[in-house]
């Protein structure tokens, strides 16, 4: 029974798990965006979240073109827009003047993402906005250099 289960069973739980999105591999993708600059550069909303009067947006960055792409995105251009009420909404700053935002590759500006990525390759992006006032049920989420996320639901 044993050598049944190390042969059969276990492999048959891992395929199911993998395949049918409950496993690690799967991640939810909100939206895919490309980049306006770099070729192959393709951009998924993957997280966008509330709390405490703040939204914090993930993001994953991946090279799907056959050469490395050194991705710059300048945190200070990037920004949220509540459209129904006109309102724009930048990555909020620290104490220091910094974006809260990351990975940040220097200081430079307030702090930007900066980084290579190699072909098939990803990198993970974060910010933090304030969250719009006036509970539109929709944004825009805004990157320097891609093309914008629109009409993304924002979570009650």
């Amino acid at each position: 029974m044993r050598n049944l289960a190390k042969t059969t069973i276990f492999p048959l739980i891992f395929t199911f798990m993998v395949f049918s999105g409950t496993g690690l591999l799967a991640a939810e993708v909100i939206q895919t965006q490309e980049a306006e600059t770099w070729d192959g550069i393709e951009v998924d909303l993957t997280s966008l979240k509330v709390k405490n009067n703040i939204v914090t947006v993930k993001f994953k960055i991946k090279n799907t073109g056959s050469e490395k792409q050194n991705v710059r995105i300048e945190y200070r251009h990037c920004y949220l827009m509540d459209e129904t009420n006109q309102k724009k909404y930048y990555i909020l700053k620290d104490s220091d003047g910094l974006f809260i935002a990351g990975p940040n590759r220097d200081r430079g500006d307030g702090g930007r993402f900066w980084f290579a990525i190699s072909p098939g390759k990803t990198k993970s992006m974060w910010m933090k906005f304030p969250a719009p006032v006036d509970s539109p049920e929709t944004v825009t989420i805004a990157l320097h250099n891609v093309i914008p996320f629109e009409d993304v639901k924002l979570p009650e």
